[in-house]
């Protein structure tokens, strides 16, 4: 139980739900209704929704913003590129999308993910921080489930004779 732990686990108890009540709650707009009233979407998190070619289009007023996009996976990996990256496609338009964390390879989860993404040709979902040379990915959605590339989940090794 988390209240026998003394002071220290009550602390961390209390740290947690402090943070969690001081979440801004998460809305999606589009671009166009937050340039017609910014006032409104000042206290929350601004998820703005567009699809490829309108922020390939209009890439200045999407820059710098978090943004959330949807298309299929043209490519996923290292080439041409100072970090691993996905290409993501919607017809013959596509977008780089990326995370500066890990440079050589992604986390398990992720590359998991994007495998069968890429396999089934299905749509993939990506939210992050359009910059210069693409989205910073912040999250990445497939068919209900949810990754953060920043996170690399840990390797388990498991050695002969340890439990």
């Amino acid at each position: 139980m988390w209240y026998r732990c003394g002071s220290f686990g009550l602390l961390c108890v209390l740290a947690l739900l402090a943070f969690a009540c001081n979440s801004l709650p998460r809305v999606r707009s589009t671009l166009d209704e937050v340039l017609a009233d910014p006032a409104a979407f000042e206290d929350c998190e601004l998820i703005i929704t567009a699809d490829i070619g309108d922020v390939l289009d209009r890439a200045p007023l999407y820059r710098e913003r978090r943004i959330e996009v949807t298309g299929t996976v043209a490519y996923y990996g290292s080439r041409s590129f100072w970090t691993w990256h996905i290409m993501l496609a919607d017809g013959q338009r596509q977008l780089r999308c990326y995370t500066h964390h890990y440079r050589v390879s992604v986390g398990r989860d992720a590359e998991t993910m994007l495998l069968r993404a890429f396999a089934a040709q299905k749509p993939l979902t990506i939210n992050g921080f359009l910059r210069n040379d693409g989205i910073d990915i912040r999250e990445i959605v497939y068919e209900d489930q949810l990754v953060r590339p920043d996170f690399k989940p840990p390797v388990l090794v498991r050695y002969p004779g340890v439990l």
